[in-house]
């Protein structure tokens, strides 16, 4: 919502004119609390000036979109920077590196360097796996919850769901996170450990950030699980002023403990001010009512029927026949006067996704591996960060004595001369198809992996004229056809059909806090029976959050096989049973640009 066109409700006016006291904001999809938090904190900005307080303000969420739309919208309502305000805006992540871990967190890790994340490919990580032999465990595989104060272990599953560890691993699992702290290095989960650890042992730390930071806003509250809920309550305690602001039926991330529960629990505090926002503006009337009925929730609409068609439709499809479909789908967008780029088909799982992307899941092995995510992640996204976070995967399989922090390094900009002149080299790789890596469209066996092999025998070639880096002996047997599809090219495009492979791909979670004008929610059995039941576990909240982030035209695809009770909960929630055909026959009756 661009700032000149800005006008609150009462509802948002209310929470932006609030006491300098904590608040707990529940917000329904779409009420925008994005223009709302930051007017919130650009008026507390303003009072700590009245008052002559230099304290900064920090507004955090839990995604890099989110916060890029909360700098946006405060360059353009304050017409600088937010670090220029005295204003922090950062995802949770970044703040806890950048103010606590990375300042700090060496004497807590008692490690003699400056802390950085591994992401779990580094190869030095495998000296730490422990477990059963044929089946060892990962760092990277270890989540963590709070229990009473004590750190719970849990083994986390690549096909989802996770396990707890039993007494004897959960032991070596906290030895192996300490010995990996003393070389520097932190896993995601383990880093949260490490800022508690830190400002538990150091109350002072807790108290000289509070007084930095005396008013911390948090967007998606519903996200926060034990250990931020933890960190949070000890810098409430040391002195600052915390806000919330969230949706309970929006909670997805119990892979992280995240269970909404913290919201919950602020809410209902007595120093909190409870503050509601009920109107939805992303919507149309038709989403808004199914959203509603779907949550047991009373949002109200805003916005008028655009010209074009909306409405809120279910489609069946066969799973044997999903490209024709996908075809189908954006013939019936085209004719309903949607660009393919309005467009979002979202799924809660990686089978589906798997399928959209390529008949087969696999793309490769070893360095090829990386190197054809990087590709795929080019050609059908637009943050360059994962190609390059791919990109460093690949170069550390093929360059030898890369530092551990390597991965780290180079998506920070950090490291030393030859890791920064490294990471130079590796944008040709990326952005040049024609001498770095090729594109995603052609035959992955064939003038894919030549054209690969041959650019990176030159690219390592450059790498050893510029740095003491070497290639590893054994490279070039790391970039081989062994699991790359069989036929055609990475990325596949449907011959003689609608070309569809530009069209965003992607799962529920990548969507969280968007509002898209035209979104097909692809489900599973399970899934739709999940959606149908409501928001009161996780996997009908993912379907939640799927239905609430189309704008206009709203699509849930379903099963062939679906039975007809599921069908009958889905009619009662608003859906209308239609079709690709139907769906253009309508638009055409409406007028709908051809």
């Amino acid at each position: 919502m661009p700032v000149f066109e800005f006008q609150a409700t009462t509802e948002q006016q209310a929470i932006i004119d609030a006491p300098l006291k904590s608040l707990a904001v529940v917000a329904c999809p779409g009420s925008g609390k994005t223009a709302t938090a930051v007017r919130r904190v650009a008026e507390v900005r303003r009072r700590l000036e009245v008052a002559g307080s230099r304290g900064h303000i920090a507004l955090l969420s839990f995604s890099n979109i989110a916060v890029d739309t909360f700098r946006d919208e405060y360059r353009q309502l304050r017409g600088r920077d937010g670090d220029s305000d005295n204003v922090v805006i950062q995802t949770v992540d970044s703040f806890l590196t950048t103010f606590i871990l990375r300042p700090h967190g060496s004497r807590a890790m008692n490690c003699p360097r400056t802390p950085y994340l591994a992401l779990g490919t580094e190869p030095f990580l495998s000296s730490f796996r422990f477990g059963d032999a044929k089946n060892p465990i990962g760092l990277d595989e270890l989540a963590f919850d709070l229990e009473n104060g004590k750190v719970a272990v849990h083994r986390r599953f690549k096909n989802g769901g996770a396990q707890r560890l039993d007494a004897a691993l959960a032991k070596t699992a906290k030895q192996n996170v300490a010995a990996l702290a003393a070389t520097g290095a932190y896993t995601y989960g383990a880093g949260r450990i490490w800022a508690l650890v830190l400002l538990k042992n150091e109350p002072r730390i807790a108290k000289a950030l509070a007084l930095r930071f005396p008013h911390i806003l948090v967007d998606e509250a519903q996200d926060i699980g034990p250990f931020e809920g933890a960190l949070l309550d000890g810098l409430s305690a040391a002195g600052s002023t915390i806000s919330l602001v969230g949706d309970f039926h929006q909670s997805i991330y119990s892979f992280n403990f995240a269970t909404g529960e913290y919201l919950r629990n602020f809410t209902s505090r007595a120093d909190v001010l409870k503050l509601p926002l009920t109107q939805n503006r992303r919507s149309v009337e038709s989403i808004v009512k199914a959203a509603n009925l779907l949550a047991g929730t009373d949002s109200t609409h805003f916005r008028t029927l655009p010209a074009r068609l909306t409405g809120t439709y279910f489609w069946r499809y066969d799973l044997k026949a999903l490209p024709e479909f996908m075809s189908s789908w954006v013939s019936a967008l085209d004719a309903a006067g949607y660009a393919i780029e309005e467009a979002a088909v979202l799924c809660r799982g990686s089978s589906l996704l798997a399928k959209l992307s390529n008949e087969s899941s696999q793309i490769g092995k070893s360095a090829v591996k990386h190197f054809a995510t990087a590709a795929i992640e080019r050609e059908q996204s637009s943050d360059i960060s994962k190609v390059l976070e791919h990109c460093a995967k690949g170069v550390l399989t093929i360059v030898s004595n890369l530092p551990n922090s390597f991965i780290s390094d180079v998506k920070n900009m950090r490291g030393d001369a030859d890791v920064k002149t490294l990471r130079r080299l590796m944008w040709p790789l990326i952005r040049t198809p024609a001498t770095g890596i090729p594109r995603a469209t052609l035959a992955a066996r064939t003038s894919w992996l030549t054209e690969l092999k041959k650019n990176l025998h030159e690219w390592l070639t450059l790498v050893e004229q510029e740095t003491t880096f070497r290639r590893e002996p054994t490279w070039n047997n790391r970039v081989t056809a062994a699991e790359l599809p069989k036929k055609g090219p990475l990325i596949a495009v449907d011959i003689g059909q609608h070309d569809w492979s530009s069209l965003r791909c992607g799962p529920v979670h990548s969507a969280k806090g968007e509002g898209i004008p035209a979104v097909m929610y692809l489900t599973s059995k399970s899934d739709i029976d999940a959606l149908v039941a409501g928001t009161g576990d996780e996997e009908g909240r993912i379907g939640f959050v799927a239905v609430t982030r189309g704008r206009d035209l709203l699509v849930v695809a379903i099963p062939s096989g679906t039975s007809d009770e599921t069908i009958s909960k889905l009619k009662a929630s608003g859906f209308i049973e239609s079709g690709p055909a139907q769906l253009a026959a309508v638009a055409a009756a409406a007028g709908a640009p051809a």
